[in-house]
């Protein structure tokens, strides 16, 4: 996992992955992170397809999809959005996504994760993106993410 945005840069491979990285950083400003207000979809259309946006629930901590982009959904096979992240198909998954979230959470910064998942019972190698959202310096109540299959 990488955390700083120098490293995020350095590591990230997909054009769509690092125009939205730079996207959530302009957005920030001088701040750690923006506010879900901040951001317009209108503004990176290019990658709304590969989108997700989650709600951050606490006491106790969960994770909520609002937004799970059309392509990662027919990628995937199943569509999120509306769903608690703990009904996610295939345990191995789950687990990475709850943990990359709550790491996402705890260290207020960016992660970007280079992996593999199984869809279809056949190892799909990926690329992902999560970035803190929050309207306050201490408060993160959304993670803003990114994800791109390298496999045709």
């Amino acid at each position: 996992m990488l955390e700083t945005s120098s490293d995020i840069l350095d590591v990230l491979e997909t054009p769509v992955l690092r125009r939205l990285y730079r996207y959530w950083d302009g957005k920030r400003g001088e701040r750690g992170f923006p506010a879900r207000r901040d951001i317009d979809p209108v503004e990176f259309s290019y990658a709304l397809g590969q989108v997700m946006l989650l709600d951050v629930l606490y006491a106790p901590q969960r994770f909520r999809f609002r937004v799970h982009g059309t392509i990662l959904s027919l990628r995937a096979g199943y569509e999120m959005t509306g769903r608690m992240a703990d009904d996610l198909p295939g345990p191995e998954n789950r687990a990475h996504l709850i943990q990359r979230c709550g790491h996402v959470v705890a260290t207020k910064l960016p992660i970007a994760i280079r992996g593999d998942r199984v869809i279809d019972g056949r190892r799909r190698r990926y690329e992902a993106l999560w970035m803190p959202l929050g309207p306050d310096v201490e408060t993160i109540d959304m993670i803003f993410g990114g994800m791109v299959y390298l496999d045709p």
